[in-house]
C-alpha cells in the first residue's frame, strides 16, 4: 500500500513538473513592450472586471507590458472609472480614441524619439 501511494506521488511529482516547464515554454515573448488595447465606451460597466482579469494574466506572466483603455464614447460615469483605474494600477493608460494614433507612435518602443 505504501508503495503504490509513493508511487502517485511522484507521478504527480513529475506531471507538476512537466506542467511548469510547459509554462515556461509558452510565455510570451512580448513582455513589457506589449500594449493591449480595451476598447471602452458607454458607462464603462465592464471596464473594472476587464482590468481585473488583465492584471490575473499579468501576475500569472500570461500577458505584461501596458493596458490602454480607449475612449471609443465613455459618459461621464465611465470617465470616472477609467480615471480611478489609472490611478490605482499604474500600468493602465487612458486614451481618446482620436488620439490612438498620436499615443501609439509615441509608445512604439521601435521609433527613435
Amino acid at each position: 500500500m505504501l508503495d503504490l501511494i509513493l508511487v502517485l506521488l511522484a507521478a504527480a511529482g513529475g506531471v507538476l513538473i512537466l506542467w511548469c516547464i510547459l509554462g515556461l515554454l509558452l510565455q510570451p515573448v512580448f513582455g513589457k513592450n506589449m500594449l493591449t488595447l480595451y476598447y471602452a465606451q458607454g458607462d464603462g460597466d465592464e471596464l473594472e472586471q476587464k482590468v481585473r482579469a488583465y492584471r490575473y494574466l499579468r501576475e500569472g506572466r500570461v500577458a505584461g507590458g501596458r493596458l490602454v483603455v480607449v475612449d471609443c464614447g465613455l459618459n461621464a460615469m465611465g470617465l470616472g472609472r477609467a480615471q480611478i483605474l489609472r490611478r490605482r494600477y499604474d500600468w493602465v493608460d487612458y486614451c481618446p480614441f482620436p488620439a490612438l494614433v498620436e499615443f501609439l507612435a509615441f509608445h512604439d518602443p521601435t521609433a527613435d524619439h
